[in-house]
C-alpha cells in the first residue's frame, strides 16, 4: 500500500496474485487478493538481481497506465474505457497529499488515480464521470478515461482512472481558508474608528455564492438523460430514507464509541438533541434521488485562476461500494457543503484567536449564501431535486460523520465537529 493508505488499511489473510498487466519499462500493475471481495491493485517494477518492489513516482508504472489507455485496446483482463483523447505520457510526478488513492501527475498534463483497493461491480469513479462527459459538464477537470479488470464473474472492477491535470490548482481547504484569513487581516490593519464590526463581504462570502453556482450545475448535469444513467432521478420510499435514518444513527453511535476525552463528554451531552434532530427521517414517505456526488466539501472544489471545478467523484471513502453507487437525495451534497463552510470558519478560529464572532458571521453569512444562489440557479427544476426537509437531518448526520472521521484518520480535526456541532443544534432549535 502507498504509506499515506497503509496508515489506515488493514489486510488480513494470505495474499494471492490473480493477474498482472505487463507495462512499458519492466513496470507491472498487478491484481491482488486477501481472501476478501475487496481486490488489491499494486504498480511493479522488476530490478537488478531479479527483485520486485511496488513501483513509485518515476519508475513509469503510471505513464504505462496512460499508454495503455491511449491503445485502447483489450489485453487479457484488462480493459481501458475511453471518453475522449488521451494525451501522451511522460514524466511522473506525485500529487502529495492526504488520500485514501494515490494520484500521480504524468507529462504535466493527466492525474493517474489508482485505487489501491477495489472490488468488483460498480463504481461513481468510473461511471459518475463518463456520464458528466456525456452530458456535456465542464466544471470538472476532463475525465479522460478508466482501466478496469474482470475476474471469474465477469463484474468489471475499477483500478484507475485517468484526468486532466490543473495546473496550479488549489483546493479549498487551500484556497478558501486563506481568503478568510486575508479579510480578517485586512479588518485588523484598518484605521482606528473604522468599522470591524464584519468581515469584508465582497471578498469572503462571495466565493460561497459561486460555489452554490457550480454545485446546483452539477446537480442539473447529474439529473440529465444519458447513456450511463438514461433515467437519473428517481423517488425513494419510506425503507428508503428509513435506510438513511438508520445509517446516521449508526454514524452517532461510532462517534460516540470513538471519541474519548473532553471532546467526547461534550458529544455525549449532545446525543438526546443529535437523535432528535435526526427523527425526521424517519417520517419522511418519498424524495427525490439520483447520482449525486456524495464526498462534497471545499476540498473537492479547485480554483484555477479562471474559475472553479469540481473534483474526485468517488464518493465517501469510508462508505462501501453499493452505498457509493446508489441514488441519493441531492439534499446530502448540499448539506455537505454547507457543513463544509462551517468548517473553513473553525479551522480559520483555530489559527486566529480572538475572532470566534465575526467568524461565526461570516459562517452565516456564507451558509445563506451559498444556499440561495444554489436553490436559485436550479431554477424550475429546484422543487424536483431539493427536499428541504432534509436539509436539517443532514446536516447533524454529516457532522457526525466528521467526529468519525477524525477517530480513524484525521485525530486533529475532532476539534472542527467539536465546534461545529454545539453551534449547529443551537441554530436548529432557535
Amino acid at each position: 500500500m502507498p504509506p499515506r493508505v497503509a496508515a489506515t488499511t488493514h489486510i488480513g489473510g494470505p495474499i494471492t496474485l490473480l493477474d498482472a498487466l505487463s507495462l512499458p519499462g519492466d513496470t507491472l500493475l498487478a491484481v491482488l487478493t486477501a481472501g476478501t471481495g475487496d481486490l488489491l491493485v499494486v504498480p511493479l517494477v522488476a530490478e537488478d538481481g531479479g527483485t520486485i518492489r511496488r513501483a513509485a513516482p518515476g519508475d513509469g508504472a503510471f505513464a504505462g497506465i496512460v499508454a495503455m489507455l491511449r491503445a485502447g485496446s483489450a489485453v487479457g483482463r484488462f480493459s481501458p474505457r475511453v471518453f475522449c483523447q488521451v494525451p501522451a505520457g511522460g514524466d511522473e510526478v506525485a500529487i502529495d497529499v492526504d488520500q485514501s488513492n494515490e494520484s500521480v501527475v504524468v507529462a504535466g498534463r493527466s492525474v493517474v488515480k489508482l485505487y489501491p483497493t477495489t472490488a468488483p461491480g460498480p463504481q461513481p469513479g468510473l461511471d459518475v464521470p463518463a456520464h458528466l462527459s456525456a452530458v456535456g459538464f465542464t466544471a470538472t477537470p476532463t475525465p479522460f478515461g478508466a482501466l478496469t479488470w474482470r475476474g471469474a464473474d465477469d463484474e468489471p472492477a475499477l483500478l484507475a482512472s485517468l484526468a486532466a491535470y490543473a495546473p496550479g490548482a488549489r483546493d479549498g481547504w487551500d484556497w478558501f481558508v486563506e481568503v478568510l484569513i486575508a479579510a480578517l487581516d485586512r479588518d485588523d490593519g484598518r484605521e482606528a474608528g473604522d468599522a470591524v464590526d464584519a468581515i469584508d463581504a465582497i471578498d469572503a462570502v462571495a466565493p460561497a455564492g459561486a460555489i452554490g453556482a457550480l454545485v446546483a450545475r452539477l446537480h442539473l448535469a447529474l439529473a440529465s438523460p444519458s447513456a450511463v444513467f438514461p433515467s437519473p432521478v428517481t423517488t425513494a420510499s419510506r425503507a428508503t430514507i428509513g435506510g438513511w435514518h438508520q445509517r446516521a444513527l449508526a454514524s452517532l453511535h461510532d462517534a460516540l464509541e470513538l471519541t474519548s476525552g473532553g471532546t467526547g463528554a461534550r458529544l455525549r451531552a449532545l446525543a438526546p438533541t443529535i437523535r432528535s434532530a435526526l427523527a425526521p427521517l424517519a417520517t419522511i414517505d418519498t424524495t427525490p434521488t439520483m447520482r449525486i456526488h456524495g464526498d462534497l466539501h471545499v476540498g473537492q472544489i479547485l480554483s484555477t485562476g479562471a474559475g472553479y471545478l469540481v473534483s474526485d467523484f468517488d464518493g465517501d471513502p469510508l462508505a462501501p461500494a453499493a452505498e457509493r453507487t446508489a441514488p441519493d437525495a441531492p439534499a446530502r451534497d448540499v448539506a455537505a457543503m454547507t457543513r463544509a463552510l462551517d468548517h473553513v470558519g473553525r479551522i480559520v478560529q483555530r489559527q486566529r484567536p480572538g475572532n470566534d464572532d465575526r467568524v461565526d458571521g461570516w459562517i452565516a453569512d456564507a451558509r445563506s449564501t451559498f444556499l440561495t444562489v444554489y436553490r436559485a440557479s436550479l431554477g424550475e427544476r429546484g422543487p424536483e431535486l431539493l427536499d428541504e426537509r432534509l436539509l436539517a437531518p443532514f446536516e447533524v448526520a454529516q457532522e457526525c460523520h466528521e467526529y468519525v472521521y477524525a477517530a480513524r484518520f484525521l485525530p486533529g480535526w475532532r476539534s472542527v465537529p467539536d465546534r461545529a456541532m454545539p453551534a449547529l443544534l443551537a441554530q436548529l432549535i432557535r
